[in-house]
């Protein structure tokens, strides 16, 4: 891993032997941690939502495999499932094992899957877990616990129980209200050092200098996620290899077409492209965001439920 692109030299020289060897550690452990060079997200990934039947009361598997199709056709490069978007903490066990097996068959290998297996238990964490990779996953992600949200310590022993229960990559899916307060992103990767798998994070919160420094430090190994919509482009400038949103399963084709123009160095009609997003997330944020995405999937012939 080249050290040109980050390091301590910018600190203060009080600090810099302490800095130095703290900063050398986390880069060592990361390249022992991570060699996925070819980092598994990269593009535009949609926050897949799950199908319910029309009354709310059941999972609809068999209606998976037209969404999926419909965004792999408009250019999607992955999907993240049973997230916030994908009501993932509202679902039973067996309801996110149906949808994980529904997900991993209706793709078929087109495109890769995370599956986000926290918000309830590590216990159910780690039989989830266990359960995609069987299945065929990707990689899994994981909020930090509910009953212990702004703890970074009881995150990272979350975390590792999780990151333990398989071989896949693991993914800290970071959500602004549950992170831990106070910490830097030097502090937060030196506290992963001990969580098996660790591969990258899911970052949804607008805190960019924060998402910037875990860029600088660990870029070259972790695979970096942005998550708000509403500022995507934000996040590919500080750095983010992918993006994973809710309203790319109703306007895919404008985000895919906004991470071609920044790959490109075509920055105007980017932001131009960011501008439409927002207006109509404007507009969905006067409502409940998820109902309004799922009516909108419905109204184009795609029926995902309430």
């Amino acid at each position: 891993m080249s050290t040109a692109r980050s390091g301590p030299a910018a600190v203060g020289s009080r600090w810099l032997p302490f800095a130095a060897a703290k900063w050398f550690r986390t880069v060592h452990f990361l390249e022992d941690q991570n060699t996925m060079t070819d980092k598994l997200a990269r593009g535009i990934w949609p926050a897949l939502v799950t199908p319910f039947t029309d009354d709310g009361s059941a999972l609809a598997p068999a209606r998976v495999e037209p969404l999926v199709k419909h965004l792999i056709d408009a250019g999607s490069n992955g999907f993240f499932v049973c997230g916030g978007t994908g009501e993932g903490s509202a679902m039973s066990v067996p309801e996110r094992k149906a949808m994980t097996e529904a997900t991993i068959a209706a793709v078929a290998g087109a495109v890769p899957l995370i599956f986000q297996v926290g918000a309830t238990s590590t216990a159910n964490a780690v039989e989830l877990a266990q359960h995609a990779a069987a299945a065929g996953a990707d990689a899994v992600a994981s909020v930090a616990p509910i009953d212990q949200p702004n703890d970074l310590q009881a995150a990272v022993a979350h975390y590792a129980t999780i990151g333990a229960a398989t071989d896949l990559p693991f993914y800290v899916y970071w959500l602004a209200h549950t992170a831990a307060k106070n910490v830097t992103a030097e502090q937060f990767l030196e506290a992963m050092e001990v969580v098996p798998n660790f591969s990258g994070l899911k970052f949804t919160d607008s805190n960019f200098y924060f998402f910037q420094r875990l860029v600088q430090l660990g870029g070259d190994c972790l695979n970096l996620i942005s998550g708000p919509d509403e500022i995507c482009l934000g996040g590919m400038v500080a750095g983010s290899d992918a993006a994973i949103g809710s309203t790319y399963n109703i306007m895919p084709k404008l985000f895919v077409e906004m991470r071609q123009h920044f790959e490109t160095s075509d920055i105007q009609p980017a932001m131009a492209l960011q501008a439409r997003a927002n207006e109509v997330i404007s507009t969905l944020f006067h409502f409940d965001l998820l109902a309004a995405v799922k009516e909108m999937l419905t109204m184009r012939g795609l029926p995902v439920g309430p």
